[in-house]
């Protein structure tokens, strides 16, 4: 039975574990304070606006990005697919053959992640053992969100693992082009190729042969569903892409329009640096 309750901090503590919870409730109170801010009294001056005494807008620490960096990025985002499969149990719409798929991947993404983050001690870093926050916190949980009020669960959350496999194959694979250790670009690349055949057997899994080529192959046009979605193929280029996922979820307004977010390779906003713990 699909458990359709809004994830909230309330019962995120099951899903995601203590340590994200805290960090998700954290986002949920500044977003409180700017709506408390936005009330009646709109008067003051006009400067441009600043919700209650917070500080001034700093510019960014200016962090080395190295191999370390590198491989506890690609760490958090295996980590972050271990973690939104996890949850897409909880949902209750997973059974049978998709069901066991799902478990085959998240032995996959532990074993991955596993290796990111021995490759990270080796070249002196510390590996990193937690999910990515920026793409947890600004991405996650508001698709988990809008997910869990979808007039389909199921299709959302299919959906969901589709875009995150291809996210992650994106990620390893734009990597590979930027560490500069033998066998580093080769654990990336290597991790490129599953993330890819990952998202492929979701799809094969999930709509059958049908779906194996896009027509954009053949230069046609993509078109979207008939439930206005993203169309799903196994392959859908001719070389990987390194372009922004989109996903097109949720319950569709009188318009038949969906909600849309748009996925992109981390960078330095969501980088794991050696200054975070």
């Amino acid at each position: 039975m699909t458990d359709s309750t809004p994830l909230t901090t309330a019962n995120l503590d099951a899903r995601v574990g203590r340590r994200q919870a805290l960090r998700i409730g954290g986002l949920s109170v500044s977003l409180a304070a700017l709506v408390a801010a936005c009330g009646d009294d709109r008067g003051g001056g006009t400067a441009p606006g600043r919700v209650g005494n917070a500080d001034p807008i700093l510019s960014p620490p200016d962090y080395a990005v190295n191999n370390v960096v590198l491989l506890r990025t690609a760490s958090s985002l295996e980590l972050t697919a271990l973690a939104v499969y996890d949850i897409a149990k909880g949902l209750g719409v997973l059974e049978g053959s998709t069901a066991e798929l799902i478990e085959r991947l998240q032995a996959n993404h532990q074993a991955t992640a596993d290796k990111m983050a021995e490759l990270t001690v080796a070249a002196g870093g510390t590996a990193w053992t937690d999910t990515n926050p920026w793409i947890m916190e600004r991405a996650i949980v508001p698709i988990v969100d809008t997910i869990s009020t979808s007039d389909d669960v199921l299709r959302d959350v299919i959906n969901l693992a589709i875009t995150l496999e291809n996210l992650a194959a994106s990620t390893h694979q734009s990597l590979t082009g930027i560490l500069t250790e033998p066998q580093q670009r080769l654990a990336t690349a290597n991790a490129a190729a599953e993330e890819s055949r990952h998202s492929a057997a979701l799809i094969l899994n999930a709509f059958g042969t049908d779906n194996r080529f896009s027509p954009a192959l053949v230069n046609e046009d993509v078109e979207r569903t008939p439930e206005n979605t993203v169309a799903m193929y196994a392959i859908n280029s001719t070389f990987g892409s390194l372009a922004q996922q989109e996903l097109i979820i949720g319950e569709a307004d009188e318009n038949g329009s969906r909600t849309t977010f748009l996925l992109a390779t981390p960078a330095a906003n969501s980088f794991i640096y050696e200054e975070l713990s």
